[in-house]
């Protein structure tokens, strides 16, 4: 299965991204310490799942605004944010189609 990753470098801003990851997902804090000092994924996402890459892009939307550096991937290719809103649209796009064809 397809994945979409985050990365967020570490800084001293830490903790601002530690609460917000635990308010938007079920990880706990050590994990995303953990991964954090590891300097891993923080979070993965189905490529093909709308209401997943909607969700992402929220959690990306207000890391930014905290002001981390936030890295975004496909698979192992690093990507642009631009390019998650462009991928949502499309799926967005696709369902807006097979509605009407439903129809």
């Amino acid at each position: 299965m397809a994945k979409m990753h985050i990365q967020i470098e570490k800084d001293a801003n830490e903790v601002k991204y530690i609460s917000i990851l635990r308010k938007n997902t079920n990880k706990s804090i050590s994990e995303i310490k953990e991964s954090l000092n590891n300097n891993d994924f923080i979070l993965s996402y189905n490529l093909l799942e709308t209401d997943e890459l909607l969700k992402m892009k929220k959690i990306v939307k207000l890391l930014l605004e905290a002001g981390a550096k936030v890295h975004i991937y496909e698979e192992n290719r690093e990507v642009s944010i631009e390019f998650l809103d462009n991928l949502i649209e499309s799926h967005l796009d696709t369902e807006r189609y097979l509605e009407e064809v439903d129809d």
